[in-house]
């Protein structure tokens, strides 16, 4: 999966957010506890910095190494609503991700790569 960046480059990101990555990014100030209860929650409570932590929590996982810091990051991240909350979906919830990806692989044919 990718997103795009305002100056028209893509990235990849990776859905799959492992804690490592979560505990990185909480250690950066990135994210914040607040974040971390929507792992939690049932009745998900949709804010922008939230949906935003979640996109850069998976560009992170998926750019270990050569990565933007998170300001550099939002000031070059083109908003893309429809992407951003399949990502933050996919990123909190396992039945949602499923879903997404059920979804995806629908919209572009793709197969799960897995037999």
């Amino acid at each position: 999966m990718e997103i795009t960046m305002t100056d028209g480059t893509t990235r990849e990101v990776d859905i799959n957010v492992n804690a490592l990555t979560l505990f990185k990014l909480q250690k950066e100030g990135v994210i914040n506890g607040n974040f971390l209860k929507g792992f939690m929650k049932e009745d998900i409570d949709l804010d922008p910095i939230s949906v935003l932590q979640a996109i850069y929590a998976a560009y992170r996982q998926a750019n270990k190494e050569d990565y933007l810091k998170f300001d550099a990051f939002l000031e070059s991240y083109e908003l893309d609503i429809e992407n951003d909350l399949a990502i933050y979906f996919a990123v909190i919830s396992k039945k949602a991700k499923k879903q997404f990806q059920k979804g995806f692989y629908a919209k572009t044919g793709a197969s799960t790569g897995k037999k």
